[in-house]
């Protein structure tokens, strides 16, 4: 009979660690965050930090083609890799970060770069003292002249439609059923990927909700608990 109870407590008490360990500890150390929203940046609310519900049927498009599976949402502290130094973000990601996500979608492989703030912006002054809006994302060294830097829908488009058409080596699949063929009217679409004869190929309303789910992704603002390592710079060409 003593062995049988040995056994039945060691179960019970790895169950019971286990639980402690993988459950009970991170739900009370993370059940009590709370939005961190900078006002004094122009945020008027948490949701113009987390927009989660502008774009949520882009997030299930882009869940749906299982872009998950080839790019992560999480960008690494610099000790554990480079990927500030990629240009894929200003600081690490948090938990704080992927509160209003229903499931954090941080991928679990990398065949293509970090997107977690691919749509990250900034402002800057222009020599004539205006302001302009630029991107700040990027995927190759600042120097580098040969790859776009600065991605908008436009270039989301022609890469969905066909990836090599922009990089040679691209082992990103086309989606071609993304966009819709439609005869030319009076002027073509500005969105229009593609020209074959009297038709063009233009975004389908799943291709447009997808590339804004993509340029709504910023996670660079501040945090207490994850400051901002290396300042953002205009993703120049």
């Amino acid at each position: 009979m003593q062995k049988p109870s040995i056994l039945f407590t060691g179960i019970f008490g790895a169950f019971a660690v286990s639980l402690g360990a993988m459950v009970l500890i991170p739900h009370s150390q993370l059940s009590s965050l709370q939005p961190q929203v900078q006002w004094d940046e122009g945020a008027n609310s948490p949701s113009d930090v987390y927009p989660q519900k502008r774009t949520v049927v882009g997030r299930d498009v882009y869940v749906a083609e299982g872009c998950f599976y080839c790019h992560t949402q999480q960008v690494r502290d610099p000790q554990y890799g480079p990927d500030m130094e990629r240009g894929w973000g200003s600081r690490r990601t948090v938990a704080r970060d992927y509160l209003y996500d229903d499931v954090p979608l941080l991928g679990s492989q990398r065949l293509g770069p970090d997107l977690a703030n691919f749509g990250a912006t900034m402002k800057v002054t222009q020599k004539d003292g205006t302001e302009k809006t630029v991107s700040t994302w990027r995927n190759e060294h600042e120097d580098d002249t040969k790859k776009p830097a600065g991605r908008n829908a436009q270039w989301i488009y022609k890469h969905l439609f066909n990836p090599r058409t922009i990089f040679s080596d691209s082992k990103c699949p086309p989606y071609p059923f993304l966009f819709e063929k439609k005869e030319i009217g009076e002027k073509p679409s500005p969105n229009a990927v593609k020209f074959d004869g009297k038709f063009e190929y233009v975004p389908t309303h799943e291709a447009e909700r997808l590339a804004h789910y993509l340029l709504s992704l910023d996670r660079t603002h501040e945090l207490k608990e994850a400051p901002t390592v290396i300042k953002p710079k205009e993703a120049k060409k």
